[in-house]
């Protein structure tokens, strides 16, 4: 797809969250409403789009691209913590700050803009792809995330096997087991579960736009380590692994897939979880407004690269 017309997808995500941005300005979305929104994605609509999206006749050839987008998402993951922490040296961030550039370096936006931005970029029956190769954000982001936000803030996290069941990872398993034994649900569950799973695209881009009235752009603009991290997010990973994945010999959605994702912008809780366990909010916050306004003009760069 050329620069113009993801930009053109783009740019209807923005509107969206444009009317999210104006609703917490007025109040409409304030933070008790954006955390109810939040938890109501998180906890039953996104699990809901992941189970139908996965709602596909089983094949071995679509078994054998699943394992292989997992099998990336591992490896980037993997690559990306020692990344992250040779970045925190390198802009010589102090304090809680280096917990929030951390996070932000390794968990991207899957979930309140991945999800829409690969269905607008590949199609719908690639979000079949994006739940699997979305299990790892799952696992950590709520696990390992927290402790790197507190840790490196003095406050005190611990990792436990229950941090890693999150409502999307048991969708994703429990998805991906019904499509491995092929067996489809009737349609009086699945209408519902695609109903839920279409309002993933509009709450998630307006809760994006009610965090962002909420964030100080003064805040993002005085400093320039929060440009570097962005920087790094939008553009430097997404480039490192678009050419490891090349040299892997790696081509069509197995390319653009996991690319896409590596551009989204910084994860948008990272503020939420950064407040909720002691961590820095305002550089969290800071970190999500500023990745977020820039990947407007960085996504449809990157999109000259991929095979869309």
């Amino acid at each position: 797809m050329l620069a113009s017309q993801a930009a053109s997808q783009i740019l209807v995500l923005f509107v969206l969250m444009a009317a999210g941005f104006a609703a917490g300005k007025l109040g409409y979305l304030d933070r008790a409403a954006s955390g109810g929104i939040s938890k109501f994605l998180v906890s039953f609509v996104i699990p809901a789009l992941v189970i139908e999206s996965m709602q596909r006749p089983f094949s071995p050839e679509l078994r054998d691209e699943a394992y292989a987008a997992l099998a990336i998402s591992v490896g980037a993951y993997a690559a990306s913590f020692p990344l992250a922490w040779l970045l925190v040296k390198l802009i010589r961030a102090r304090g809680g700050a280096r917990g929030a550039h951390a996070f932000n370096a390794i968990f991207s936006n899957v979930a309140f803009m991945g999800f829409p931005l690969v269905e607008a970029l590949l199609g719908r029956e690639s979000l079949f792809l994006v739940s699997i190769y979305n299990i790892p954000f799952q696992l950590l982001a709520f696990s390992v995330g927290p402790y790197l936000l507190a840790r490196s803030a003095g406050g005190r996290a611990r990792l436990s096997a229950s941090s890693f069941a999150t409502p999307a990872s048991i969708a994703a398993l429990a998805g991906f087991s019904l499509f491995s034994f092929g067996i489809i649900l009737p349609e009086t569950l699945r209408r519902p579960l695609r109903l839920l799973g279409d309002m993933t695209t509009p709450l998630s881009m307006a809760l994006i736009g009610a965090i962002l009235a909420r964030s100080s752009l003064r805040g993002a603009a005085r400093d320039w380590r929060l440009y570097a991290t962005a920087a790094y997010r939008l553009l430097a990973f997404p480039l490192i692994l678009y050419a490891a994945l090349l040299a892997l010999g790696l081509r069509g959605r197995l390319l653009a897939l996991p690319v896409i994702i590596a551009a989204m912008p910084g994860a948008a809780n990272s503020a939420i979880l950064a407040q909720a366990y002691g961590g820095d909010a305002e550089t969290a916050s800071s970190l999500v407004f500023l990745s977020t306004l820039a990947s407007l003009a960085t996504i449809p760069l990157l999109a000259l690269l991929l095979p869309l």
